[in-house]
């Protein structure tokens, strides 16, 4: 453990105000490793699926990430919350994003930061197959069709004068990569 500046329980907490804030007037999303679909009752969209490999969890469709059972262009919004270091092709996963997403649309993707002051260390969690900056995320989003249109800053519990003045680094040093890319 590295630290606490986001408690867990806050964490979904604030996925679930981004999953209402970004399904506001949106036809299809796509939740890609929804568990429980914990989120599904905060999405305001018109139609919500929600796929997960583990069948016990009930998902609307059994797929995975690098293999999306969906037509090309069907979906206004994909969220990929802390899914993106578990798959096995980072590049296919989102690929497959790209492919299913409506021109203009977007995908909603949290994945922890290797660099920053976390929940947990990334390293120490054993299901995680890869690591993650915000350059390396950026990067590799670009090279599947995809451009970084918003960082979200989480709050990491300083105190407003040095978040304002240090805000650019603190935004590397958060715990969570949180942003919007869009196609």
């Amino acid at each position: 453990m590295r630290g606490f500046p986001i408690e867990p329980h806050k964490f979904r907490i604030y996925k679930a105000r981004l999953v209402s804030e970004y399904t506001v007037n949106t036809g299809r999303v796509l939740e890609v490793g929804c568990g429980l679909r914990h989120y599904k009752r905060f999405c305001r969209a018109a139609e919500y699926v929600g796929i997960d490999l583990n069948t016990s969890l009930r998902p609307d469709v059994w797929a995975s990430a690098d293999h999306l059972p969906f037509r090309e262009t069907c979906f206004d919004l994909v969220i990929m919350f802390d899914v993106i270091e578990h798959v096995s092709d980072v590049d296919s996963a989102l690929a497959e994003a790209a492919r299913v997403l409506r021109h203009n649309g977007k995908v909603l993707l949290t994945t922890p930061n290797t660099l920053g002051f976390g929940i947990y260390d990334s390293y120490a969690d054993k299901t995680h197959k890869h690591h993650f900056t915000w350059q390396s995320m950026e990067k590799i989003l670009s090279l599947n069709g995809l451009r970084v249109v918003k960082r979200i800053p989480l709050h990491l519990h300083i105190f407003w004068p040095f978040r304002v003045i240090h805000s650019k680094i603190l935004l590397r040093l958060q715990q969570c990569i949180c942003l919007v890319a869009q196609k």
